[in-house]
């Protein structure tokens, strides 16, 4: 009976830290996606468009009709494939803009070097640090 007891105490246990590692999961990515969204330079809105979400497999999909100045629509485009992301599947934040790297190294007069991907998580490596503690 007590084994019983422990046994069931034990799943219940791992069940609730696996919806805390997929809650924070989750919530980081998020975060992420966010901080790439807001840090890309925006002339036309299309590099910041076309920032994907996806969960195991990159997609590679690049729209170039596609414009978001302000890059809300971005995050909230991306909402459903980081609900449904799991611990032990890769989230992958992309964006296949052929020119997304030349603007990471500063080719734009709107945005410092850095400013979408190296600053930003920086910062996103402190906040789960900070988050940990």
């Amino acid at each position: 009976m007590a084994e019983d007891n422990f046994k069931e105490g034990l799943q219940d246990f791992l069940v609730i830290c696996h919806q805390k590692q997929t809650r924070q999961l989750r919530r980081y990515s998020l975060k992420a996606l966010q901080l790439a969204v807001e840090g890309t330079p925006v002339l036309t809105g299309c590099c910041r468009a076309n920032w994907i979400v996806s969960n195991g497999e990159l997609k590679k999909d690049f729209q170039p009709g596609k414009l978001d100045i302000a890059g809300g629509p971005t995050i909230t485009a991306s909402m459903g494939a980081l609900e449904s992301a799991k611990i032990g599947v890769p989230v992958y934040i992309e964006n296949s803009c052929p020119y997304v790297l030349k603007l990471e190294n500063g080719w734009s007069k709107q945005g410092a070097p850095g400013c979408m991907i190296r600053t930003p998580l920086q910062k996103l490596k402190q906040a789960i640090a900070m988050g940990a503690k």
